[in-house]
């Protein structure tokens, strides 16, 4: 990571800590510049201490994340009193990241497979 100001550093090295002091009312931005060398997630704290006190700003960079595409709702149509109706739903990782799934269902619901890991790109058919 590296930060340059409005005027415009080459080289952070070229950032003497003793020059950069900011009158008491101003203010002062940094532009924090982010080259990834992985898609992983990435956590730095950033220590800002001043005459008075000293305090942390947090950057997060989040990598890859798994995505499963699962259906919002599921419809069973009219279904009579104690009759058992089947509800097949195929379910995918569109992420960039394998993932461990789990699912539970209400009283009187029953399903073929309650968890399992999905690999990218795998789908696999639930049967509710």
């Amino acid at each position: 990571m590296s930060m340059s100001t409005s005027t415009k550093f080459n080289n952070p090295k070229d950032l003497d800590n003793m020059n950069c002091r900011v009158a008491p009312g101003m203010e002062i931005s940094y532009v924090i510049r982010f080259s990834p060398e992985a898609k992983i997630d990435y956590a730095y704290d950033l220590m800002i201490v001043t005459e008075r006190e000293k305090f942390v700003v947090p950057i997060r960079a989040v990598g890859c994340r798994a995505m499963l595409d699962f259906p919002d709702q599921l419809d069973f149509g009219l279904v009579p009193v104690k009759h058992a109706a089947e509800k097949p739903v195929m379910i995918r990782n569109i992420g960039e990241k394998t993932t461990k799934w789990h699912v539970k269902v209400p009283d009187g619901f029953h399903i073929n497979k309650t968890e399992g890991i999905m690999e990218v790109g795998q789908s696999e058919q639930l049967v509710f």
